[in-house]
């Protein structure tokens, strides 16, 4: 699968955390998500099927979850590192 990058457009939300995960939400273009082979269409993506599609994420990003009713709207996760944990919860003590 090739794309031009100048017709296809890929939007990543801000990244947010809890005390486990960084999350990410990324938005696929239209022409994107029907790309996306149609058994796979409201399932989750392996990462090299989702790099496929063009999207750019640092190694250890987890597709978990899909939007159903916009099978456009993947969602992202990667574990905290866990030497920032422990440094949160020494401050915390």
């Amino acid at each position: 699968m090739s794309f031009n990058n100048k017709e296809i457009l890929i939007s990543y939300s801000d990244q947010y955390r809890d005390d486990y995960y960084n999350y990410m939400i990324v938005y696929l273009d239209q022409k994107i998500s029907q790309k996306i082979p149609i058994d796979k269409r409201g399932f989750l993506l392996r990462e090299p099927e989702w790099r496929e599609l063009g999207i750019k994420l640092f190694k250890g990003w987890l597709n978990y979850d899909v939007h159903y009713p916009d099978p456009y709207i993947l969602f992202f996760r990667k574990k905290v590192d866990p030497r920032i944990q422990e440094r949160k919860n020494q401050q915390t003590q």
